[in-house]
């Protein structure tokens, strides 16, 4: 009995966390359909009839080629971090080269510096080569910045694998590539996955190299949002429905891939 009654206290503490945490995200859920003359009014009215307008607003002005932007922006970049970084990740985590410790570190420090210091330079690289406000000059930018945590973290999942099994697949006659590929890569994929999508939080969250690097054509969703700031005032309730709307990519990515993530971010928590 003592131990229900403790599991029914943990779950309730739980689901009071939970919905402390989800009050700002129900808030702006009803925001989206408030009509803007009872959008603060005092006392507060729960009971409205809802509005499609702020949604009308949103669409009209563009926000969804914004959002299209954003996804497949972050979707490249965060690919091409994967793609670059696991091969780097490994060989760090297991080949022995001269200066190795001082070139990972030369590579984590463009992750520790502020992002204003990095933005400059990079807008005058892409000044002088074109790459200013174009798809490949942001991918390239986000992949950047990306690349160094993709690399330190997934640095530390190659240390934790067994090398007994490469050198068993070794003296099995199979190539370093081969080894790769069909030991560490399948070992690596919780890893992987739950790394990537860090990267992609970050990459859907930026805003200054979108906003120096970017301009009328590439423009992200977190740039367009200063749009809704009018000379009338804050357009409120589309504040909303674009917020909500920038939060359902991460959540679906999450949800889809939380399996992933959740042994991705415990391996080798548990060792045996």
């Amino acid at each position: 009995m003592n131990a229900n009654k403790t599991s029914l206290l943990w779950t309730t503490v739980a689901v009071l966390y939970a919905l402390v945490l989800l009050f700002p995200v129900l808030w702006m859920a009803t925001m989206m359909v408030k009509p803007a003359d009872v959008m603060f009014a005092r006392p507060t009215e729960f009971l409205f009839t809802p509005t499609l307008a702020n949604f009308d607003y949103v669409i009209a002005e563009g926000f969804a080629w914004n959002l299209l932007t954003s996804f497949v922006l972050c979707t490249v970049s965060t690919l091409l971090v994967v793609l670059i970084g696991t091969p780097a990740a490994y060989a760090f985590a297991r080949f022995e080269m001269r200066g190795k410790d001082d070139l990972f570190l030369f590579i984590l420090a463009s992750r520790m510096g502020p992002p204003v210091c990095l933005v400059i330079p990079f807008y005058l690289i892409f000044t002088k080569v074109g790459l200013l406000d174009t798809f490949a000059g942001l991918t390239l930018a986000y992949m950047t910045f990306n690349l160094s945590f993709y690399v330190w973290v997934l640095r530390s999942f190659c240390r934790d694998l067994p090398v007994e099994l490469e050198e068993a697949a070794a003296l099995e006659g199979w190539s370093r590539p081969q080894i790769f590929l069909r030991v560490v890569f399948p070992l690596l994929r919780n890893g992987i996955v739950a790394t990537a999508v860090l990267c992609f939080i970050f990459a859907w969250n930026e805003f200054l190299f979108a906003f120096m690097l970017g301009g009328d054509r590439i423009q992200t969703l977190p740039v367009a949002i200063p749009k809704l700031i009018t000379a009338q005032g804050v357009r409120w309730g589309e504040v909303a429905v674009v917020g909500i709307v920038a939060l359902l990519p991460v959540l679906a990515v999450v949800l889809l891939l939380q399996r992933h993530i959740v042994r991705g971010l415990t391996l080798g928590a548990v060792k045996g």
